[in-house]
């Protein structure tokens, strides 16, 4: 070993150096994600298949990339895609040598690998169905519906342009945001696919904000089949060995059905993206975190990752994983206390790393107990009474192998039993500061039922690990295994598509219109079927073709005012997407509450509905007093009623009111 040691660590430093800046070179970068996962995966030992190792290799890149995120936002070469591959090689290459070992994969597979990777490639290609060959404007009508989806991009885009995470440069970052969210939100989802989009675009910006925000949309429906995925694959590492042959198959098969079921895609509707790649890290984190068949160092590696990746992408979520965390280094301790020489340091390190963000936050603009009381829009994906019926078979299905002493379960009861409390607990706050369960108690509980299909591995271990079969031949014996695996695994499948999450149901979902039978209508009546059909589009009027269609929005230099529509609500959101695609939403902030109640644009109004319009108007422009402002109006009439008064009321203004690409004077 230690002479293929003398030439492989040259050869892989070299490589480290080169390889980048020459795949980014001959417009090759993509392949850079590949080489940086394998020389991750590579230089690692946990997982004896090739999917299990991947899996966790993914989640140390992550959780690299948003430390190393730290540099690149303060650093002179930027979010540099050659140079930030390096780091990440090297890294990986410094882990297999420090460790006395030599890089490798191992190029096994298991059977159930296949209802992993079915089960994410059913729920994309079902999730990229309704879209996959529309324009990037006629795709607003799937993804235009929620601002919190233009809040998102803001984000993504600023990170990109300035670059960096927006709590470091929070004075520049103020004209892509809407204050206070360069400090206050957690921006870790948006910085790991700002990187990711400069890999697969070999370093350069996208230079159409729409397309940009199209790629946006499109990860995030990668990112909602890859929480699936990931969970399947979580329940079958949470089954460890004990979880073989067809138990693991239908374990597996039983969490893709309720996955399937389940309105994940609300998450989508909603434009709740952060907490989309905070559900993939903290099922990912836990699940490694539970059953840590690894080696110490690189069992402190994955703790510091999961805690990175959940904390800076949706820190809300971490609460739940650090009971993961505290769970594992209670069941761990021994082995802990022989290595806390250097396990205390490491780790307190890579806990001050994962608190930052949310440290500068709270020190900042953050109010946790206002956040937490909060309203917003419709954050539930389940009833309790699914989360409450969830935990009892999670936790009964634990409790006998915990009480033997296995590490596992215990672990896993420990989890499954504080997370339920500290919900309960929640609850009990909200209800008693305002009476009702609010917007954020809903997040929490869709983390906590996540973290309860990872746990559903546990309940293979209450199955027989095998079937008593006659004295058959060796052929007609493996056709009866495989035919008791199928059956298995069709039973749990449905049963987990007919398990009811009691969502309530999406409100401006089209009804079907399938003549086949009362069971499969069922099965078209799921949310991720009716997104697919193309059953669910945002509220008319359409978001787009104003804002995308017309050249004198995307080329405006001030603060834009779209009024195409008759509905204030309307007016506002266009607005929001309007300024967002022109890298100015922040500079809307002043404006945001008052745009509500312009209810006017597509049609001149009269009376008492154009005076309140109008009033809310001017004080919108008053509001922006100093910058120029572009008005776009829908109506032509209208829009030379708006030039005499504004000019009238709000004396000195910097206005432009514009008509379908064209300015106008006071009639």
């Amino acid at each position: 070993m230690d002479r293929a040691r003398a030439w492989v660590g040259p050869a892989w430093l070299g490589a480290s150096l080169v390889l980048p800046w020459a795949l980014v070179q001959v417009g090759w970068g993509p392949l850079l994600l590949v080489v940086v996962l394998l020389g991750t995966a590579s230089a690692i030992r946990t997982g004896g298949v090739l999917l299990d190792r991947l899996i966790a290799a993914g989640l140390l890149l992550s959780g690299e990339v948003l430390i190393l995120g730290l540099l690149l936002s303060v650093w002179p070469w930027g979010l540099s895609v050659p140079l930030s591959c390096s780091v990440l090689l090297l890294l990986a290459g410094a882990w297999w040598w420090c460790a006395g070992r030599l890089p490798q994969l191992p190029l096994r597979f298991r059977a159930s690998d296949l209802t992993v990777l079915g089960t994410g490639a059913f729920v994309l290609w079902r999730l990229l169905a309704p879209v996959a060959r529309l324009s990037a404007a006629t795709q607003l009508d799937y993804n235009g519906e929620a601002p919190d989806a233009y809040v998102h991009f803001a984000i993504f885009d600023a990170i990109q342009h300035m670059p960096g995470y927006l709590f470091l440069h929070a004075e520049q970052a103020r004209q892509y945001v809407m204050t206070p969210t360069e400090t206050s939100y957690p921006q870790g989802s948006h910085f790991l696919l700002a990187w990711v989009d400069l890999v697969l675009h070999n370093g350069r910006i996208q230079p159409d904000a729409l397309l940009s925000y199209t790629w946006l949309f499109h990860s995030m429906l990668v990112v909602a089949a890859g929480v699936c995925a990931v969970t399947v694959w979580a329940a079958r590492w949470v089954g460890g060995p004990r979880l073989r042959g067809w138990r693991a198959g239908a374990v597996g098969a039983l969490v893709a059905g309720v996955l399937v079921a389940s309105p994940l895609v609300v998450l989508v509707l909603q434009g709740f993206y952060s907490e989309l790649v905070g559900l993939f890290f903290l099922v990912l984190g836990t699940a490694l975190l539970l059953r840590s068949a690894m080696p110490m160092a690189e069992r402190t590696a994955v703790a510091v990752a999961a805690a990175v990746t959940t904390a800076y992408c949706y820190n809300l979520f971490a609460v739940i994983l650090g009971l993961a965390l505290v769970a594992h280094v209670v069941l761990r301790w021994p082995g802990i206390r022989r290595a806390l020489r250097w396990w205390l340091p490491v780790m307190a390190l890579g806990m001050v790393a994962a608190v930052l963000p949310t440290l500068v936050a709270v020190t900042t603009s953050l109010d946790i107990g206002a956040q937490s009381l909060e309203s917003g829009a419709d954050a539930s994906t389940q009833s309790l009474v699914f989360v409450a019926a969830l935990a009892a078979v999670v936790l009964a299905a634990l409790v006998r192998p915990a009480l033997r002493g296995l590490a596992v379960p215990r672990a896993g009861v420990l989890v499954a039993a504080g997370g339920v409390a500290a919900l309960v607990l929640y609850g009990v706050y909200q209800y008693a500061t305002i009476h009702q369960l609010a917007y954020y108690f809903d997040k929490a509980a869709t983390g906590l039922t996540f973290v309860m299909l990872t746990l559903v591995g546990a309940v293979g271990w209450v199955l027989r690990p095998g079937v008593a079969l006659p004295n058959l031949g060796a052929p007609a014996r493996r056709l009866v295994q495989t035919a008791v695996g199928v059956t298995a695994c069709a039973g749990a499948m449905l049963v987990g598509l007919n398990a009811a999450w009691g969502a309530p149901p999406i409100s401006n979902a089209q009804p079907s219109t399938s003549t086949v039978g009362p069971g499969l209508a069922l099965l078209g009546n799921l949310p991720l079927i009716v997104w697919s059909d193309g059953r669910i589009r945002v509220t008319a009027p359409q978001p787009g073709p104003d804002v995308t269609d017309n050249a004198s929005v995307l080329r405006a230099t001030g603060t834009v005012i779209m009024l195409d529509t008759a509905r204030g609500w309307s007016n506002r959101r266009n607005t929001i997407l309007a300024n967002t695609l022109n890298h100015r939403q922040g500079t809307m902030a002043p404006i945001n509450a008052y745009l509500n109640s312009v209810n006017m644009g597509s049609v001149l109004p009269t009376g008492a509905v154009y005076r309140q319009s109008l009033d809310a108007l001017v004080l919108a422009v008053r509001a922006l007093a100093g910058q120029a402002v572009d008005v776009q109006v829908g109506n032509r009439a209208l829009a030379r009623r708006l030039q005499h008064d504004l000019e009238r009321l709000v004396p000195g203004a910097h206005l432009h009111i514009v008509w379908r690409c064209t300015p106008v004077s006071p009639a």
